[in-house]
């Protein structure tokens, strides 16, 4: 079975991208960023483009998906009782 890559999620910058890859290797699942070169040379690239892609493993991507959707359900919590 070959191991095919798909886009997990679009950015427009660069930290966002590292930031949401890191949550994903804290979670043992691999990942990489796409044209992460063409965006940072060429901002406009991004709207000419898809922009940075995170990419996965297929079948981490349910896994990725739920645990970028949890991280972000937490720190919507913490902001509303922080208010």
């Amino acid at each position: 079975m070959e191991d095919k890559l798909i886009t997990l999620k679009n950015y427009e910058t660069m930290v966002e991208a590292m930031f949401d890859q890191e949550i994903l290797k804290e979670n043992n699942i691999e990942s990489t960023l796409n044209n992460e070169n063409a965006v940072e040379l060429l901002p406009m690239f991004s709207e000419i483009n898809d922009g940075l892609r995170l990419v996965v493993f297929e079948q981490d991507f349910e896994k990725a998906i739920k645990v970028l959707e949890e991280y972000e359900s937490a720190v919507d919590k913490a902001e509303e009782t922080a208010i």
